[in-house]
């Protein structure tokens, strides 16, 4: 039946719709072209569609069955381009945050807690032992400070140790006060219009004020650096010497606590005015105009340099140009025209 095949061959043969419909669509190249220019202007990533691959997502309308299956063009072909045409939307790359650091795992091993260091007072020195004698025979020869190198001591109150005794007690490395001995009229030194600070019996403080405005005047201003000190300064005041030189230097340089001539009240450590301390300075009564104008004045208003040089021997004590003691003019002169110490002078008036 060559006519009835003829008829079905005609009535199965393909129209060419698909082909005039694809003429009025943009070709799979340029549609893959827009979507990316758009995605680079918009900065977000657009779904193309390439050839006639369906779109659920953005169709409403269902394909026609004629257009379900066109015929693919014979001169494009799927290329790598399909795979970008299609690659989803791009999704925020996700923000780096710090991973918190896991706390260290406890184990079972036990705290140990160190205790905080603790100072330890630096203990002093165990003393030397030093040569001891029996009070000395009032009226005798003044007794020696040493016995070979080594200073002889003893703890005998002096016995003019009532407060209005102060110009004739004694005090050595031999002789002291009371421990309870505390002058009951001491007033501030700028009393006596004077520089520095500490007390100082009433008594002296007119002969103070008229030796400090002498120098002065000599263009040697003076300052007090210590005047009365208690019996339980001294401890300390000593026991700081003991720690820095050792026991014997210490009994040198420095009295036990009874045996200072600070504890009276009437002597004073006095150096240049806005100077340093006189024991910092070498030599102050050689070195300074205010040191050299008390060693060669300070008499004239009844004070007296108690351990001049060269004179350990008789004195028990190291030179100290600064250390001054208030006997009133009347002994001053007399001791100054003796030419005696102050040890020298007292002795045998005990």
């Amino acid at each position: 039946m060559p006519g009835g095949v003829d008829e079905v061959l005609v009535s199965v043969r393909p129209r060419v719709v698909p082909r005039r419909r694809r003429s009025r669509r943009l070709s799979r190249p340029s549609l893959v072209l827009i979507g990316l220019i758009v995605a680079g202007v918009t900065g977000c990533a657009i779904p193309v569609v390439a050839g006639n691959a369906a779109r659920p997502a953005d169709r409403t309308t269902a394909v026609p069955a004629s257009a379900a299956a066109p015929t693919p063009s014979p001169t494009v072909r799927p290329t790598a381009r399909r795979s970008v045409a299609s690659r989803p939307a791009a999704t925020p790359e996700p923000v780096a945050t710090a991973t918190p650091k896991p706390a260290p795992r406890r184990t079972s091993r036990p705290t140990v807690v160190v205790p905080a260091p603790v100072a330890t007072p630096r203990p002093l020195p165990t003393p030397t032992p030093i040569p001891t004698a029996p009070p000395p025979v009032l009226g005798g020869p003044l007794p020696a400070c040493r016995a070979g190198a080594l200073p002889v001591l003893s703890d005998v109150v002096t016995p003019h140790h009532a407060y209005a005794d102060w110009a004739l007690s004694l005090l050595d490395t031999r002789y002291m006060l009371p421990a309870s001995y505390a002058p009951p009229d001491l007033e501030p030194v700028s009393a006596a219009a004077v520089a520095g600070s500490g007390q100082l019996r009433a008594l002296v403080m007119p002969d103070l004020k008229e030796m400090a405005a002498a120098a002065k005047a000599a263009s040697a201003p003076i300052q007090v650096f210590s005047a009365y000190r208690s019996y339980a300064y001294q401890v300390s005041a000593f026991d700081g010497w003991v720690a820095v030189d050792g026991w014997v230097a210490a009994l040198n340089s420095s009295a036990r606590p009874g045996h200072s001539e600070h504890q009276l009240g009437t002597a004073i450590d006095v150096g240049s005015l806005g100077g340093a301390p006189p024991w910092n300075v070498r030599d102050w009564a050689a070195t300074t105009k205010a040191g050299a104008w008390m060693a060669a004045n300070a008499w004239r208003y009844g004070w007296v340099m108690s351990y001049p040089a060269g004179r350990t021997d008789v004195t028990c004590y190291a030179y100290e140009p600064w250390h001054y003691r208030y006997v009133g003019r009347a002994a001053a002169a007399e001791l100054h025209a003796a030419g005696e110490t102050l040890r020298q002078w007292l002795w045998p008036q005990q």
